[in-house]
This record gives structure tokens, C-alpha cells and sequence, in this order.
């Protein structure tokens, strides 16, 4: 691939704002990742890009349900769109708002703040893409903040495509982390406040067709480095068409290249799976060579960077369930503490399995962390044929097109969630099962649709992108 990053600092276009005041440095600890209201329980950010607004077709929107001790609330949510009052812009088809989410403590107000991704937003070119960011509070998220990428935006450029955040300094201070597929690099903001800088995002002329991104602290020194995947078409050497770098973030601030690996790569996540306070990097891979089904290949974390590897199947020791082809086994990962151990674990869809002869019915899969790392032992299927789980199987409704991994009970352990975002197509729906210290529990299984959330009838395909 035709790779640019560039780390001059650039300054940004604030395309609108609200809410504007900054909040008091060190009001409270800072909140821990989409905990909007700082109660010590992870709220429930759901993503509908392709939702109608109105009468405008994918201007998109986003469905926040909040924590509770049953998990999470559909009585207690919010409905967001760029037509809501305090949010910057207007919803036009195609802007795709609630493409991709991220979350951290922004401002350090003691408040999870929420980033949303608009790639197809238009401003003075067509797609050029902004981030918005709503702000937390103690009754949950108030007001809204938007970037653009600034003078180097370009039509087609798609800023905002993913997202993530990460602590490059390991001081506290979070950064987003936004991926820019139309110049084949990403970008970062950096926070005072409800103030952000963005750095430059580089000036490639090339672009890329998907992007990645996930962080993490892969060489345990303390500050976070950055993942960037990206899948590119065209490029004449067909062997860098898709991989994926990783990036070391510095005492300044600043991220240095380390290593890149050409690999096919469906979906990134970054966590401990072995307990070494060095996270390591899970890449997903949904082809069926050299594994039926798919796989999850693991770069383990070393102080140098990138380490050995490994890769788990559906054919692997203990991974429930039977390989079949275009099973798409990791279209999506995410990473958390399920079981309280203190070691990450890894949640895997397989939207296209088959349950028993209901074709792409999908499941989730959770690997356990361990000593050596993320094994078969233990792990669990969860589907709509999973005992205690809601519903029924149904064809072609993909369960675990997307997961998350977040403890929405504020119990220590991450629970999780999958979406369906072909149940009952276009509206979608989402399952979240809660977590023990002995792993998931299926008869706590709870699923959201559009009607019970408010939202039926809007092409929500509810499960399409999810937070965490």
C-alpha cells in the first residue's frame, strides 16, 4: 500500500458548535469509556448510519441507552441526530452520521464524551466527513461540538470513517484517533478543555477503500500506540493491498512508525489477553483460506512492539461450534474483562453461520484470556438459538455483525453485546448478555429493537455499528 502520515501540527475547522464552555479541569476523576453520566456503568451507544431523518434517506442517527443494574435501559435513552437541538449541522441524505464510534473522558469532566463519525457529510466538497462530539454530564449527554479536517479537505476524503481513542503521552489526557480513507492515513485531535487542535491529516493524493483503527499500549511503556488497518484495491503490488501498522506513541505527544504487516484484516481490536500489561493486537480475517469459517490471528505485545502470533478457528481446541465456509468468523472482535480476571477477553462474530439449517442465522463467540493468551478453553457461543437468549434463529439476520465488550451493571465485568441489524430488516436489533465471574450468563439475556427503543420505521438497522 501507498502509505503517507504526516505529524505537523495543522489547525482545525470548527464546522459548528454548542455547548461550548469548557468544563472545570479536574472536576472528578475522569470517567471511564461511554459512561456519559459518570455512575460507574458503561451506556449503550448504537449507531444507524443508513437511518432515515426525516424524509432524507442514510443521513443517520445514534441511540444512546444508559446503564442500569439490569444492564442496559431502554425506559432511560436518547434519539441523536444532526437535527437534534445543540447539535452542529443538519441531517442531508447520505451523511451517514453514526458511521463509527469512540469514547473517553475528553474534557476530564469526571463524564464519558461520545464521537460520531459523518463520513459522507458534505461541507464545502462532497464527502469530506466530520466528527461530532457530544458531551457527558451527570444527567447524560448535553451538548455537541463538530470537526472538520480542516484546509487539507478534499471531496471523497471520508474523515471520520473510524474512530478511536487513545492517551499517546500515557497522561491522562485522551486523544481521537479519526481515519481519513480519501488520503490513506488518519489523524488525531488533541483536547483543552471542550478545545481540540487536529493534527494534519498528510497530504497523500492516494485513498484507500476500508479503514481500521484501535489502541493500545502493544510495548508497555506507559503511552498508547495506535493500530491502523486498511484494505486498498488497487494497488499495483498486490501483496499491499491489505495489513495493517502499528505506531508507537512518544513522551511528546507525537506517534513514530514501527511495523507493518501485510494481512488481510476485517476487523482490528487491541487488549491483554495474556496479563502482561502489554496489549496485544487481534486482527480478524473472514476469508475461508487457510481456515473454513475464518480466524483471529493474535500479535502479541512485547516491549519492542509487535511480538510472536497465533490463530484461533472455529476448528480450534474448545471454540464451540463447526467451521463451514463463509461462516465470516471475525467480521467483528471487540475486547474486555468479562469474567473479572483482570485479563482481556475477545468477542468474535460469525454473522454468516448457520444455525442448524437456518442459513446466516450468526453467532458471537467469547475466547478467554489466559497466561499464554486467548485459548478455546471455556469460551462461549451465544445466539437467538442459545437457551435463555430471546427469539428464535432466523435466516440471513447476521447475529454478531458487530459486538462490543462493556460493563453496562457496573458489576467489574464486561458484558456483551451483538447486533442483528437484519432482524426483522431494515429495523434490526441488538442482544446483550450479562456477565459473571464465570463467564456470560444467557438466561440474562435482554434484546432492544427499534419499537421498544422508539425508533420504528426509520431503517435504523439497529446493530449496524455499535460502541465499545
Amino acid at each position: 500500500m501507498r502509505f503517507r502520515v504526516a505529524y505537523a501540527l495543522g489547525v482545525s475547522v470548527v464546522v459548528g458548535a454548542a455547548g461550548l464552555v469548557a468544563a472545570p479541569a479536574h472536576a472528578k476523576a475522569p470517567a471511564g469509556a461511554y459512561d456519559f453520566d459518570g455512575d460507574g456503568r458503561r451506556d449503550l451507544a448504537l449507531g444507524s448510519p443508513d437511518g432515515t431523518v426525516g424524509k432524507r434517506a442514510a443521513a443517520g442517527f445514534v441511540t444512546v441507552v444508559y446503564g442500569a443494574k439490569g444492564g442496559p435501559d431502554a425506559r432511560r435513552r436518547q434519539v441523536i441526530t444532526q437535527a437534534t437541538s445543540g447539535v452542529p449541522g443538519a441531517p442531508e441524505a447520505g451523511d451517514r452520521f453514526g458511521a463509527s464510534l469512540a469514547s473517553a473522558d475528553f474534557d476530564r469532566d469526571g463524564y464519558a464524551d461520545l464521537a460520531i463519525g459523518a463520513p459522507g457529510e458534505d461541507s464545502a466538497k462532497k464527502n469530506v466527513g466530520t466528527v461530532t462530539i457530544l458531551w457527558g454530564s451527570k444527567s447524560g449527554l448535553r451538548g455537541a461540538t463538530a470537526w472538520g479536517e480542516g484546509r487539507t479537505a478534499k471531496a471523497g476524503n471520508r474523515f471520520g470513517e473510524a474512530l478511536a481513542a487513545g492517551d499517546l503521552q500515557g497522561d491522562g489526557r485522551p486523544e481521537l484517533f479519526a481515519t481519513i480513507p480519501g488520503t490513506s492515513t488518519f489523524t488525531w485531535l488533541t483536547f483543552s478543555g471542550r478545545k481540540a487542535s487536529v493534527r494534519a491529516g498528510g497530504t497523500s493524493k492516494f485513498d484507500v477503500n476500508r479503514s481500521w483503527i484501535a489502541t493500545g499500549d502493544v510495548n508497555g511503556d506507559g503511552r498508547g500506540d495506535v493500530v491502523y488497518g486498511w484494505y486498498d484495491h488497487d494497488d499495483p503490488q498486490v501483496k499491499h493491498r491489505r495489513g495493517f501498522t502499528l505506531f508507537k506513541g512518544t513522551a511528546g505527544g507525537g506517534l513514530t512508525r514501527d511495523k507493518t504487516v501485510y494481512t488481510t484484516v476485517h476487523a482490528l481490536a487491541v487488549g491483554d489477553f495474556d496479563g502482561d500489561r502489554r496489549a496485544d493486537v487481534a486482527v480478524g480475517d473472514t476469508y475461508d483460506s487457510p481456515w473454513n469459517g475464518g480466524s483471529v490471528t493474535v500479535h502479541r505485545g512485547s516491549p519492542f512492539g509487535l511480538g510472536g502470533t497465533y490463530t484461533l478457528h472455529q476448528n480450534s481446541s474448545g471454540v464451540p461450534g463447526v467451521a463451514s465456509v463463509e461462516d465470516n468468523f471475525g467480521h467483528s472482535l471487540a475486547a474486555g474483562d468479562v469474567n473479572g480476571d483482570g485479563r482481556a477477553d475477545l468477542a468474535v462474530g460469525a454473522p454468516k453461520a448457520d444455525s442448524g439449517r437456518v442459513f446466516d442465522a450468526g453467532r458471537a463467540v467469547v475466547l478467554y484470556g489466559s497466561p499464554s493468551g486467548l485459548t478455546g478453553r471455556g469460551s462461549q457461543a451465544i445466539g437467538r438459538s442459545t437457551a435463555g437468549v430471546p427469539g428464535a434463529p432466523r435466516a440471513y439476520e447476521y447475529f454478531g455483525a458487530q459486538v462490543s465488550l462493556l460493563d453496562h451493571n457496573g458489576d467489574g465485568r464486561a458484558d456483551l453485546t451483538a447486533g442483528t441489524p437484519n432482524l426483522n430488516a431494515p429495523e434490526g436489533g441488538v442482544t446483550t448478555v450479562l456477565a459473571t465471574k464465570t463467564g456470560l450468563t444467557p438466561n440474562s439475556a435482554t434484546v432492544l429493537t427499534p419499537r421498544t427503543l422508539g425508533i420504528p420505521n426509520r431503517k435504523a438497522n439497529l446493530g449496524a455499528t455499535l460502541g465499545g
